[in-house]
């Protein structure tokens, strides 16, 4: 397992927190908390996954669909940004 999908699950978990805080959908809740545990049992890093096969190659993860592969991908962009600016 490596940091970056510790993180990304982690933004999802936390995500999936502020959506049951707020009364959200607990369908969308658990979409979240699902994908969160795929991103942990992923046997490659997601950032290597994402630049082989792009949102899609997310979209093939069990338990991520097509909303939550682009707010995943969003998620390492954001990451990718912040190590820039870092160095």
């Amino acid at each position: 397992m490596t940091a970056t999908n510790q993180l990304i699950s982690r933004k999802l978990r936390e995500r999936a927190t502020e959506l049951a805080r707020h009364g959200d959908n607990l369908y969308r809740v658990r979409a979240f908390r699902q994908a969160a545990m795929a991103v942990l049992a992923l046997p490659q890093e997601l950032t290597t996954l994402v630049d082989s096969g792009g949102v899609q190659a997310l979209e093939r993860v069990p338990g991520v669909g097509k909303s939550l592969a682009v707010t995943i991908a969003d998620y390492l962009n954001s990451l990718r940004a912040a190590r820039i600016v870092a160095r």
